[in-house]
C-alpha cells in the first residue's frame, strides 16, 4: 500500500513526546526537489520521525468515536449505534445492511495496511547504510518498535479478515497482483514480528506513550490464543500463558487508590471542583487525567496513547476548533454521552410551568455550563451500550466498576427547578418510552464520560469534549488473556483464579470456580473491565464462530433489543473490501465465504 503522510502537524506534535529524537541536524534539512526511496532518509532523526507516524496511526485504533474504533467495536454484543439514529433500520447489528462495499470495512482494511506501510518505511530507513546512528542499541529499539506495530497490524487483519496479503517491504510502485496468505500464516507473521519487538524493547516505557516489552508480550499472548483456535493446536496455549504472565509480572494491577484525586491533603481545585474525591475508588482513579502513565505510578499501564493538550496545540498556533470534535482526542465524551436534553416526560408526569422533559431546563446548581457535566455534557449519543452491557452483565452489586455516581451513573436528577422532581433522580418509568426518544438515554461510565466539572479544561464551555489519554493496554486485559489460555489448555481452576484477580480488585463478592468458568464468563468479564477499551470484534472473531455468533444472537442490540435482524449470520469473517478485489487485476484476491 502506498505511503501517504496525511498528518504532518500531529507528526510534529507527537515528536515532542520522544526526547530520544535529539539529532540537532534534524532542524537543518536541505529540501530535495523530489523525494523517492533512494533519498528519503539521510539522518537517523528522519527514521525516528517516520516511526512517529506508527504511533500516531496506532492512536486511531484506540480513540473512541473515529471510524476505525467504531468499525472494530459497534454491532457487537457490547456497543451499537442507538435505535433513534437509524430509525430502527441501520444499526450495525442489523447485518442485512453489511456489504462488501461498506466504507467502514474498507476503512478498517486501509488503516492497518497504512500502519504496515509506516512500519515498513521505518524499517527501510534503518537499513540505509549511509545513515550514522549515535547508538546502535537505539537503532535496534527503533526496529523493535516498528515490528511491534507491523505485528499488531497483521494480528488485527488476521482476526478480522482471515488470511491477507503479507507485505514486508515498502514499495512506491503500484501493485495489482496481491494474493492472500492463509490465516495461520498471517498470525504467524504477527508472532514473528512481535517476538522481535519483545526481545528488543525495554522492560518499561522510557518515555510516556512509547511501547515496551509488556505490550509486545500482551499481544503475543493474544496471537498465540488466536493461532491455537485457528489450527486446533493446543500447544500454542502454553505460549499464550507464558507471555500473559510476562506482562502481568512487569505490570501488576493497581489495587489501592492512587493519583491526583486520591490525596486528602490536596486542597486544589479545577473549575470550582475540589481535586480530592473522597468517594472515589481505585478503578475510577485509573481514568483521571495525569494518572494514565507508568511514570505516574500506574503500574497497570502497559501502553498509553498520548493526546496533545490544548497548550501543545496552541504552542504551534493551532486553533482549538481546527480539529473539531471529529478528531480522536475530542470524540470520546461526546460520542458516548447520551442526549437527555431531547427526552420528554412520560404521559402524566409533566407539570404546569415546567419544561417538557426532566433535562430540558438546566437550573442552578446544575447550570455551570449550557450542557452540564452532570448529564455528560453535550452528548451526541453516537454509540451506546447494548442492554446486556449497560445493565444485565452487572450481576454483582458490590462491583466498584459499577458504583453509582462514582464509576457509573444510571439515573439522573431532574435539573428543572420548576418541577417537583427537581434534585431527585428520575426513575425510568417517568421517561417517554418511545424508542425514538428512550434510546437517547443511556448510563454514563465515568471512564468514558466525565460526570463532574473537574476533568474539563476552561475552553470546554459546552462540555463537548475533554482532552484525555487512552489506554492501549492495561494488564487487567493480560489477566483475561491468561484466563482464556488456561481454560483452553484444560486448566479451568487456574482460569477461574485469573479472572478472580480482576474481580477481587473490583471488590466483588462473587467469584468463579473451576466448575462454572467458561468462555462466556471471560467474555462477560471483558465487558465489565474493558468496555470502551477493547476492540470487541477482534476478540470475538478470533474465537470459534459458534461462540461469538451466539453472543450476538443473545445480546446484540438489533437482534435482542430491537429484533430487526432475524436470520442466521452467514459469514465467519469480515469481507475483503470489494474495491481491492476489483483493483487487483494481476492476481485473484478471493472473497471470504458468506459474502456472495
Amino acid at each position: 500500500m502506498k505511503f501517504v503522510n496525511k498528518i504532518l502537524l500531529l507528526n510534529i506534535l507527537i515528536l515532542l513526546l520522544f526526547s530520544g529524537c535529539n539529532d540537532e541536524d534534524f532542524l537543518q534539512e536541505e529540501p530535495k526537489d523530489l523525494f523517492v526511496l533512494d533519498n528519503a532518509f539521510e539522518k537517523s532523526s528522519q527514521v525516528e520521525a517516520q516511526l512517529t507516524m506508527c504511533y500516531y496511526g496506532a492512536y486511531g485504533e484506540y480513540a473512541i468515536g473515529n471510524d476505525v474504533y467504531r468499525t472494530k467495536t459497534i454491532g457487537s454484543d457490547v456497543l451499537d449505534e442507538p435505535y433513534w439514529r437509524n430509525s430502527g433500520a441501520g444499526g450495525f447489528s442489523n447485518f442485512n445492511t453489511w456489504l462488501t462495499t461498506s466504507t467502514e470495512i474498507e476503512t478498517l482494511w486501509n488503516f492497518y495496511y497504512q500502519l504496515i506501510s509506516y512500519a515498513n518505511l521505518t524499517l527501510y530507513g534503518t537499513e540505509v547504510e549511509t545513515i550514522t546512528w549515535s547508538d546502535e542499541d537505539y537503532k535496534n529499539k527503533i526496529i523493535a518498535e516498528a515490528k511491534f506495530f507491523r505485528g499488531l497490524a497483521y494480528l488485527r487483519l488476521a482476526e478480522a479478515f482471515g488470511g491477507v496479503p503479507i507485505v514486508l517491504e515498502f514499495t512506491q510502485e503500484l501493485r495489482f497482483d496481491y494474493t492472500r496468505s492463509s490465516r495461520e500464516e498471517t498470525y504467524q507473521q504477527a508472532i514473528e514480528d512481535l517476538l522481535v519487538a519483545y526481545q528488543g524493547l525495554p522492560d518499561y516505557p522510557e518515555e510516556n506513550g512509547r511501547v515496551a516489552r509488556g505490550a509486545a508480550a500482551n499481544y503475543l499472548a493474544e496471537a498465540y490464543l488466536a493461532i491455537g483456535v485457528e489450527t486446533n493446536d493446543d500447544s500454542n496455549y502454553s505460549s499464550a500463558i507464558q507471555y500473559a504472565q510476562e506482562t502481568i509480572a512487569l505490570h501488576p494491577l493497581m489495587t489501592e487508590r492512587f493519583g491526583i484525586r486520591s490525596i486528602s491533603s490536596d486542597l486544589s481545585s479545577n473549575r470550582g471542583v475540589a481535586t480530592y474525591l473522597p468517594e472515589g475508588n481505585v478503578f475510577g482513579d485509573l481514568f483521571y487525567m495525569t494518572n494514565y502513565d507508568y511514570s505516574a505510578g500506574n503500574t497497570e499501564a502497559v501502553w498509553t496513547l498520548k493526546t496533545p493538550t490544548y497548550e501543545e496545540l496552541n504552542t504551534y498556533g493551532v486553533a482549538n476548533d481546527m480539529f473539531g470534535y471529529d478528531s480522536p482526542q475530542y470524540t470520546e465524551q461526546a460520542g458516548y454521552a447520551p442526549v437527555p436534553r431531547d427526552i420528554n416526560w412520560a404521559d402524566g408526569y409533566s407539570e404546569e410551568g415546567s419544561a417538557a422533559g426532566p433535562w430540558k431546563n438546566i437550573s442552578a446548581p446544575y447550570a455551570t455550563a449550557m450542557f452540564p457535566a452532570y448529564l455528560g455534557g453535550f452528548g451526541l449519543g453516537a454509540t451506546t451500550q447494548t442492554e446486556y452491557a449497560a445493565y444485565t452483565v452487572w450481576t454483582d452489586t458490590s462491583d466498584i466498576r459499577y458504583e453509582e455516581d462514582v464509576t457509573v451513573r444510571t439515573l439522573f436528577e431532574c435539573t428543572d427547578a420548576n418541577h417537583s422532581m427537581f434534585g431527585k433522580k428520575v426513575p425510568l418509568e417517568m421517561i417517554n418510552p418511545d424508542p425514538s426518544q428512550f434510546t437517547k438515554y443511556a448510563p454514563l461510565f465515568s471512564k468514558l464520560v466525565p460526570f463532574d466539572e473537574w476533568p474539563y479544561e476552561s475552553t470546554d464551555n459546552f462540555h463537548l469534549r475533554s482532552l484525555v489519554d487512552a489506554y492501549g493496554i492495561r494488564s487487567s486485559e493480560s489477566y483475561l488473556l491468561l484466563a482464556e489460555a488456561y481454560l483452553r489448555d484444560g486448566q479451568a481452576g487456574l482460569a477461574a483464579d485469573a479472572v478472580n484477580v480482576i474481580r477481587n480488585r473490583a471488590k466483588c463478592e462473587t467469584f468463579y470456580t473451576a466448575s462454572d468458568i467458561d468462555i462466556n464468563s471471560i467474555l462477560d468479564e471483558r465487558i465489565r473491565e474493558l468496555m470502551g477499551e477493547e476492540g470487541r470484534w477482534f476478540t470475538l472473531l478470533r474465537m470459534e464462530p459458534e461462540v461469538w455468533k451466539q453472543r450476538l444472537y443473545d445480546h446484540a442490540m438489533y437482534i435482542e433489543q430491537y429484533p430487526i435482524y432475524t436470520r442466521e449470520i452467514p459469514w465467519n469473517l469480515f469481507p475483503i473490501p470489494q474495491s481491492y478485489i476489483d483493483l487487483n487485476t494481476g492476481a485473484e484476491l478471493t472473497q471470504n465465504e458468506g459474502w456472495d
